[in-house]
């Protein structure tokens, strides 16, 4: 996983919590970020950083920002146009549920775009990759028994975060820190991203379930 590309998925991720807010705003954001990014990997390629290092670096500066960027979209998001009353419980429901969806396709999206791409543990095309295909399947399985409400996605995402935990368990285990191209801070920290992000989708999803008015307990919109 090159630094380039890592910095492609952080940007990726300030476009997905930028938007809606006004685009002077978001755009700011977004240039503050990328500009930050291509500093730092100057900075680390300066002091003579490997690549596979800084890429971790910076997937490590995303996870510990992810509540900082909740934080930073809220006192940002716009409030007027919010309808009063029920309606705009729904509203905050519906949006509490969007963005829990969101982060859980992205995630598993790029956890499998990173398995094809440059391999999770060890290089490319180990077997041991595999393993994430049980990660998958668990959040997959959680949702349809939820039938997709959000008490039973929270409960399907923790699942799934910890499902991704074992998978690094069970790699330093089996001694795959010992490759030439994986360490005990590789390993731990690309699958803490994921970990983290998936506890991020649970915590949503709960949030969701919270502000789910009591008429459309029965269903998640």
């Amino acid at each position: 996983m090159t630094p380039e590309r890592t910095a492609e998925l952080v940007a990726a991720w300030v476009r997905f919590y930028t938007r809606g807010l006004p685009t002077r705003i978001a755009d700011r954001r977004i240039n503050e970020i990328d500009a930050d990014l291509h500093d730092h990997i100057a900075h680390e390629r300066a002091v003579g950083s490997g690549d596979r290092r800084i890429a971790l670096g910076i997937l490590s500066r995303m996870v510990c920002g992810l509540a900082a960027d909740a934080s930073w979209r809220g006192s940002h998001k716009t409030t007027s146009a919010h309808p009063a009353g029920p309606e705009a419980a729904m509203t905050k429901h519906k949006n509490a549920y969007r963005s829990a969806a969101g982060i859980a396709v992205v995630t598993a999206f790029v956890l499998v775009w990173a398995i094809g791409a440059v391999g999770v543990i060890g290089r490319e095309g180990d077997r041991a990759d595999l393993m994430y295909g049980g990660v998958l399947a668990v959040g997959i399985i959680g949702a349809v028994i939820a039938r997709f409400r959000p008490h039973g996605m929270a409960r399907a995402l923790l699942a799934t975060a910890v499902a991704q935990a074992v998978v690094a368990v069970i790699a330093l285990i089996a001694g795959k820190h010992q490759s030439p191209v994986s360490s005990v801070f590789e390993i731990l920290g690309l699958n803490g991203f994921f970990v983290a992000l998936f506890i991020g989708s649970a915590w949503l999803f709960r949030d969701a379930a919270r502000r789910q008015p009591p008429t459309t307990v029965d269903s998640h919109d």
